[in-house]
């Protein structure tokens, strides 16, 4: 995932082969220069709004030590530096002495010293010694907020901008370890406009200053100015080439040009970037090419390219876009739009809250009848102007540029602005902040019937408030801190109110004052009338641009697509020196998946821990539990033995089979299960390790096969609590003779007649022979051999079925591709739930009598879930789908007492998930699987066989299981709207790569 904020800087490491990048998002990010692949995130501590911005960052020369600064603050208020260990990935040291935001951090030439520079109006050279303690060598004033430096890495000359000023100050360096810096500067005198950026040639020979005037020089080292170009926008990133020949410089617009140097002749031009850029750099190697990396546009994309012709040669960027408008339709149908030039009330995805769906295909979004922001109007950047001469006035510096509003139907105002999203009344005074944002919310709206509010952002989420939840206001005594007022308010007979955190509070003790005849009220009220609570989040969307989501509420519950859980986690704060740490959402799935009740939270319009703690259950709280264990790869003993080797950094190696080391470490929650997966596909789950107590390490040797191609092993580690660890990924490339190609291998089961009639179906069977006949047609060209095992009806006995996956456990190799198909009853075990109350899945086979109520029976004869797992993980096939048109099928429920079930969906999902398996069943929450007798099949194989067909084909004619996945989630709640009158939505859920099953016919 990439940065959801904008990035303030890049750097190259030494050798070129990775950059860095820090953002307003409060990271710093490691990637590869030649796949783009992020390699590494670091986080420091962060508070509430804009603490923990990161805006400037150095690497030393030696590449070993990263430094990062912006509002990164202390807890008496200090501003600091990080310096992180790049080899070790720890923080050995912070330089703290800074009294306000760091604003750009440079080492100098020879190492010896990190300086920065900040809008206390200081510059501070630091010394870096060997045992990272960063003391302060020099302290200089600069007259004014240093907004940006560069510091010549021949020289030690350091060039600042002073905010206000239209002079460049260079001071000197010399002296410092004398402890006698020069500390009047010289001016470099042109510019009419206010310095904004600053660059050093790398051999020390130029400096590069622009301003806000659109000018752009280029000036000896001696203050002589040597070129000055003609700009039409404001120049906002520099950056020199190693060997001093090319400049780059981008302006606010995005647009890039490059110069040849010492001439100045004009080179070419990059477009790639959308809007404004904020930093670039080259890449230091000296390989004969010129590479560029900058960042900008309105997505925070790094885009790397050639200065000479001006073709980008990679782009990085996250996998999600800037929200650039919202409007709610009928009920929580959320309208998304994602492009930049988007036409109004045209929206090319919706989201509804109530299903938990995205439609990527919505109907045309109608606008209401009524409009409520009649009467306001924008007046300027930072004003809107409201009935009855009436306004609100946005601060600049707070709140930045009013970019959209929304009247309610009770006569507030909703404002979002570049650096905050306010509520007012409709006489202009202040009500309500909205917490949660990053970056600049571009738009908001309100649901129809008043409850929510969503807000959209260049952060790339989406914020669903909910309007009347009262939010916490600052104390009485925190708005009048002094001692004369906290004499009095302790007089009072009401003093408890005065230490309370709400509006309420205020108002309370604003009455008791009026109606003893104190007249104190009047100076509370006036103070009163502006007072703000802070809202916090009700839920936030994140939608991908593959259409992956999730959704999560502020105490971590959500519901997600396959891939949609690696999108949101947990930052800890460990304090200022030492680095935070991360939790992925997806490492807590089997807690924190709660679909259901995410539902129920946006229906009733109650937090979801309201909800669950109605429904008995404690409320997660990360700081309860364990750390998570955790699981690495080694790879020293396949290197001594001369069984892999290195080469063009990768591993490689002849053999067909490997024996795969792992370190295993206790973290406090014991170890449950070992996974082991290869191409996202469960191969291994050992429940055998076991330790003796927390950072206890285990090592183990698991011998593997592998495939015809590039074999990426992941190791996950679960304790006790059903915690994951963070999964650890080793990747081995097979260059040794090529096996044979590919088999299909098919179980089939498809059962129409089951021993108690009530059950019986009419097209089970039918849909299975269908698929069969369909898979066989269309799957030839693709696979070398098709295996198949079919079982119909009174022959669907779970000794029959678990028959079949074992002749298939016997023949498939780890190339294969196996397919289940299912096709009759499922069932919930109600009467054996989890801790969360989830309970366990069972496919139904021909000879169970009781579907419910007979929990015996369906633990001796049905197939569980966790039966399924462990067959699943026993086919060698790497790549595996199961279509299960199982979810509580057909008539036979009639007249039964069955619970809404969400259950069953939450259990596909888990078990998808945990397998590596792709998983398409019929129905989701609250559905059951549908047959029309007009189609002559289920639903959802009629959808199915339509995919195979060719409909779901991209155009390439093969059919992928992600094209079918697609398909049928489209298709299905067509069909079922267009026979049965309400739309069904099948569960699909792909955790790994895509393959094709079937090619289309000619």
């Amino acid at each position: 995932m990439g940065h959801s904020a904008k990035v303030q800087n890049l750097t190259f490491t030494p050798e070129g082969d990775k950059i860095i990048s820090v953002s307003e998002d409060k990271t710093a990010r490691v990637w590869n220069f030649n796949t783009g692949e992020m390699l590494k995130k670091y986080e420091s501590q962060i508070g509430d709004g804009f603490e923990g911005m990161l805006y400037a960052s150095a690497i030393s020369p030696d590449g070993k030590l990263l430094a990062t600064a912006g509002f990164t603050t202390t807890s008496d208020s200090h501003v600091y530096i990080s310096i992180v260990d790049l080899a070790k990935n720890v923080q050995v040291a912070s330089a703290v002495g800074h009294t306000d935001i760091i604003n750009t951090l440079a080492f100098t030439g020879d190492g010896k010293y990190l300086v920065s520079c900040s809008d206390d109006g200081t510059i501070k050279a630091w010394t870096v010694s060997p045992s990272h303690s960063f003391v302060t060598a020099a302290t200089i004033p600069a007259g004014g907020p240093v907004k940006c430096m560069a510091v010549n890495p021949v020289t030690n000359d350091v060039a600042v901008a002073v905010e206000g000023k239209s002079d460049v100050y260079v001071f000197n360096l010399s002296g410092i370890d004398k402890n006698a810096p020069k500390t009047v500067p010289r001016l470099f005198k042109k510019h009419k406009g206010e310095i904004n950026k600053l660059g050093y040639s790398a051999d020390g020979a130029y400096l590069a200053s622009s301003s806000f005037n659109k000018e752009f020089l280029l000036w000896n080292v001696d203050g002589t100015v040597a070129k000055e170009f003609l700009m039409t926008n404001n120049i906002n990133a520099i950056a020199f080439s190693h060997d001093t020949k090319i400049l780059v410089v981008l302006d606010d617009a995005g647009k890039g040009v490059s110069y040849s140097l010492p001439s100045g002749t004009k080179f070419t031009d990059f477009t790639g970037h959308d809007n404004t850029v904020f930093a670039a750099a080259f890449c230091p190697v000296e390989n004969g090419n010129y590479i560029v990396a900058s960042a900008g546009g309105n997505n925070n994309e790094i885009y790397l390219w050639n200065p000479i012709n001006g073709k980008t040669v990679r782009k990085i960027k996250g996998r999600g876009n800037a929200i650039q408008d919202l409007a709610f339709g009928t009920g929580l149908e959320l309208f998304i739009s994602q492009d930049i030039n988007h036409k109004s009330n045209e929206f090319k995805r919706s989201y509804d809250f109530l299903l938990l769906k995205l439609n990527s295909n919505p109907q045309k979004y109608v606008p209401p009848v009524k409009d409520l922001n009649d009467g306001i109007r924008q007046s300027s950047e930072t004003e809107l102007n409201l009935p009855k001469g009436k306004s609100i006035k946005n601060d600049p510096a707070v709140d930045g540029r009013i970019l959209d509003y929304q009247a309610t139907a009770d006569g507030f105002v909703i404002v979002a602005s570049d650096l905050s999203l306010k509520m007012y009344d409709r006489n202009g005074f202040f009500q309500k902040e909205f917490l949660g944002h990053t970056s600049g919310v571009r738009s908001v709206t309100v649901s129809a019937d008043g409850r929510y509010l969503a807000s959209g952002s260049e952060d790339q989420t989406i914020i669903l408030w909910k309007l009347s939840e009262t939010g916490a206001a600052p104390t009485l005594r925190q708005k009048f801190p002094d001692e004369k007022w906290a004499n009095y308010f302790s007089s009072l007979d009401v003093d408890s109110l005065t230490r309370e955190p709400s509006r309420q509070a205020w108002r309370s003790v604003i009455d008791h004052l009026k109606q003893n005849g104190d007249k104190t009220y009047k100076g509370i009220e006036e103070v009163f009338k502006n007072l703000g609570e802070t809202v916090l989040p009700f839920a936030t969307l994140f939608v991908a641009e593959d259409n992956e989501w999730v959704c999560w509420a502020r105490r971590g519950y959500f519901a997600c697509t396959s891939q949609g859980s690696q999108y949101f986690g947990w930052h800890l704060n460990r304090g200022i020196d030492k680095l935070a740490d991360f939790y992925a959402a997806e490492q807590y799935f089997e807690i924190l998946y709660r679909p259901k009740q995410m539902e129920k939270s946006f229906a009733q319009a109650k937090r979801v821990e309201d909800i669950l703690k109605e429904e008995g259950e404690r409320i997660f709280d990360l700081s309860k539990l364990h750390r998570p264990s955790a699981g690495f790869f080694t790879t020293e003993n396949l290197l001594d033995k001369s069984m892999a080797r290195y080469s063009e950094g990768k591993l490689v190696t002849e053999k067909k089979s490997l024996p795969i080391e792992v370190e295993v470490f206790d973290g406090g929650g014991g170890v449950k299960e070992v996974n082991i997966y290869q191409n996202d596909k469960l191969i291994i789950s050992d429940n055998t390790v076991k330790t003796a107590g927390e950072d206890q390490k285990i090592t183990k040797t698991y011998q593997i096969d592998l495939l015809n191609e590039t074999n990426e092993f992941k190791i996950v580690v679960i304790n006790y609590q059903r915690i994951e660890s963070r999964s650890e990924i080793l990747k081995v490339d097979y260059v040794g003779q090529i096996m044979a190609t590919a088999s299909l291998n098919l179980l089939v089961v498809g059962i129409n007649k089951y021993m108690n009639s009530s059950y019986s179906l009419n097209y089970a069977q039918p849909d299975a022979k269908a698929f069969v006949n369909k898979i066989v047609e269309t799957s030839g060209r693709i696979f070398k051999t098709v295996n198949k095992v079919e079982i119909y009806d009174e022959d669907a006995t779970k000794e029959n079925i678990v028959q079949g996956f074992k002749t298939i456990i016997s023949k498939a190799k780890p190339e294969d591709v196996f397919v289940f198909f299912y096709a009759g009853h499922g069932s919930l075990d109600e009467d054996h739930k989890d801790k969360d109350g989830d309970s366990p899945f069972y496919f139904v086979p021909t000879d169970i009598t009781k579907l419910y109520g007979d929990p015996d029976q369906l633990q001796k004869k049905g197939i569980s879930g966790n039966e399924l797992r462990e067959y699943l993980t026993q086919i060698r096939s790497t790549k595996q789908i199961v279509l299960m048109d199982a979810c509580h099928s057909g008539g036979a429920l009639k007249g039964m007492n069955v619970r809404a079930v969400a259950g069953d969906e939450k259990a596909i999902v888990q078990l998808a998930r945990s397998s590596g398996v792709v998983w398409i069943a019929s129905s989701g929450t609250k559905q059951f699987a549908t047959e029309f007798d007009i189609l002559k099949h289920g639903v959802f194989t009629y959808a199915l066989l339509e995919a195979l067909d060719g409909k779901a084909d991209n155009g390439d004619g093969k059919i992928t299981v992600n094209e079918i996945k697609f398909y049928m989630e489209d298709r299905v709640p067509e069909l079922t709207k267009q026979y049965g009158g309400q739309a069904q939505y099948p569960t699909g859920y792909i955790h790994g790569n895509d393959f094709p099953i079937s090619v289309k016919g000619k």
